[in-house]
C-alpha cells in the first residue's frame, strides 16, 4: 500500500498529450474545445507574509506560519473527518549563493532526516533525483502519539533558495492525493524576495515555535455548540533548562493576511522542567470570523528563575485511582485522589489535564484547583476534572500535578 501511494504521488509535474486526427489538411479550421475543470478549481491561493512562496490550498485548510530564525515554515492543517491533520509542511532557506548542484546536494543531504530524529523514528524506503535537480525521499516517520506516518518529501533549489515540501499522505484516498498533488504542483517560489540568509536544518519533527526551544505537539483548531473556537494541544520544552513565564498567542488571519483576532494565555504550569509537557486551550469566546483561512501560534518565555524558588513540581505529588467517567449529564469527568509525598507544604495544588483523541490531538484541556487551600507533606485529597466541551472522541488523558511551596499556618 505505501508503494502503491507514494507512486501516485511521484509525477508531480502534469502533462497534455495530443493525438493526431488522420486526413487533416493544413487548412482545415481551428477548432476551440472546453478545457477541462482545473485541479485547483475552488482552491485559495495563500502568499507567505515575505512573499518568498505562494501555493493554492483548498478553502478550507489552515496555515500555520511558524516563524524560524533561519529560514521559513509554514504547515498546512486539513480537517478530515472532524479531525485535524497536518497534510503539508513548507520549508525554505536562503543559502546565500547560487543554488548549483553541488550546493543542492550540500543542502539535502543536510536536510535528509537521520535515522533517529529526536526519538521519533524515520525509516527511508526510497530516493531518487529528478530530472529537474530535486530531490524525492520517501519514509515512514514515527511518533510517540501518532505512530507511523507516510511522508513524502520533495527537495528543490531556485536560485538562492532551497525549499523543502513535506506531505503526510497517511490514509490518504485517492481523491486526498490528487488535491495534495494540485497543491504542490502549484508551489512557487519568489527568488527576488527578501529573506535574510540562514543555515539548512535537518528535517523536523514536530513544530518549531518562535523562540526555537519549545515544540507544538497535537494542536487542533474546533469549535464548540456555543460557538467558542479553540485551538488545543501541547508544548514540551526541548531545551536543558526550566522554563518560566511560558506565554502562548494565538492569532486567526483572513486570505490576505490581516489579523481577525488573537487570544493569548499563560500555561498553567509555572515552571516546564526539560522534556516536560504541558496542555493547553486558547478560547475565542466570540468564535472564529467567517473569513479565517489560517492561524499562527507564538510563545514567548524565559529561563526559570524568579518562580523556581517557590514551585512545587510534580515529583512531590503522586495519583491513585485516576479513572475517567461519564456523568448522569454526558460530561466527561476525571476523578481520582493525590499525596503530596514532597517535604514542604504545598499550596495552590492544581490538576492539569489533557484529553486526547485517537490521532494524537489534544480535543480538551482544563486545570482545577483542589479543595484543600494548602496540603501538609502525606496529606491526601479527591479530585475531580470535569470537560463539558471536547473537540473531538475522548481516547486517553494524561494528568499533571502541580502546586506552589507554602508555609504552615502559625495557630492563634
Amino acid at each position: 500500500m505505501r508503494a502503491r501511494l507514494a507512486g501516485l504521488l511521484a509525477g508531480m509535474a502534469l502533462g497534455l498529450s495530443a493525438c493526431g486526427v488522420g486526413g487533416a489538411k493544413i487548412d482545415d479550421p481551428v477548432i476551440v474545445v472546453a478545457t477541462s475543470v482545473p485541479a485547483d478549481q475552488g482552491f485559495v491561493t495563500y502568499k507567505h507574509s515575505s512573499g518568498v512562496f505562494t501555493l493554492r490550498t483548498p478553502p478550507d485548510w489552515i496555515a500555520g506560519e511558524l516563524p524560524d530564525s533561519n529560514g521559513v515554515r509554514v504547515q498546512f492543517t486539513s480537517v478530515e473527518n472532524g479531525q485535524a491533520i497536518t497534510r503539508l509542511s513548507v520549508y525554505i532557506v536562503n543559502t546565500g549563493q547560487p543554488m548549483t548542484p553541488e550546493v543542492f546536494a550540500e543542502a539535502a543531504n543536510t536536510y535528509q532526516p537521520p535515522s533517529d530524529l529526536a526519538q521519533y523514528d524515520w525509516h527511508e524506503i526510497s530516493r531518487a533525483d529528478q530530472r529537474d535537480g530535486s530531490r524525492r525521499i520517501v519514509g515512514v516517520r514515527t511518533y510517540p502519539t501518532l505512530g507511523p506516518r507516510s511522508v513524502n518529501i520533495f527537495l528543490q533549489g531556485d536560485g538562492a533558495f532551497f525549499s523543502a515540501l513535506e506531505l503526510d499522505i497517511t490514509g490518504a484516498d485517492t481523491t486526498a492525493l490528487e488535491r495534495l498533488r494540485a497543491v504542490v504542483n502549484t508551489f512557487r517560489v519568489n527568488q527576488n524576495a527578501e529573506l535574510a540568509v540562514g543555515t539548512v536544518q535537518q528535517a523536523a519533527a514536530g513544530v518549531t515555535s518562535y523562540t526555537g526551544v519549545v515544540q507544538f505537539h497535537g494542536y487542533l483548531a474546533w469549535s464548540d455548540p456555543d460557538g467558542v473556537f479553540h485551538i488545543t494541544g501541547e508544548v514540551v520544552n526541548t531545551t536543558q533548562r526550566p522554563l518560566e513565564a511560558v506565554r502562548l498567542s494565538g492569532i486567526l488571519f483572513d486570505a490576505q493576511s490581516r489579523r481577525l483576532a488573537e487570544q493569548s494565555d499563560i500555561l498553567s504550569v509555572d515552571v516546564l522542567d526539560p522534556g516536560q509537557s504541558a496542555p493547553f486551550d486558547l478560547r475565542f469566546e466570540g468564535g472564529k470570523p467567517a473569513n479565517t483561512v489560517r492561524y499562527e501560534l507564538h510563545v514567548a518565555g524565559r529561563e526559570a528563575d524568579y518562580a523556581l524558588k517557590t514551585f512545587y513540581g510534580p515529583k512531590n505529588f503522586v495519583v491513585a485511582n485516576d479513572r475517567a467517567e461519564y456523568s448522569a449529564q454526558d460530561t466527561l469527568v476525571i476523578r481520582g485522589e493525590l499525596a503530596n509525598i514532597g517535604p514542604n507544604v504545598a499550596t495552590a495544588v492544581r490538576i492539569v489535564v489533557a484529553i486526547w483523541d485517537a490521532q494524537g490531538h489534544v480535543v480538551g484541556a482544563q486545570t482545577v484547583f483542589v479543595s484543600k487551600p494548602q496540603m501538609v507533606p502525606q496529606e491526601a485529597t479527591t479530585f475531580e476534572v470535569p470537560f463539558y466541551e471536547l473537540g473531538g472522541p475522548a481516547v486517553n488523558y494524561t494528568l499533571t500535578v502541580v502546586g506552589t511551596v507554602g508555609q504552615v499556618e502559625s495557630e492563634e
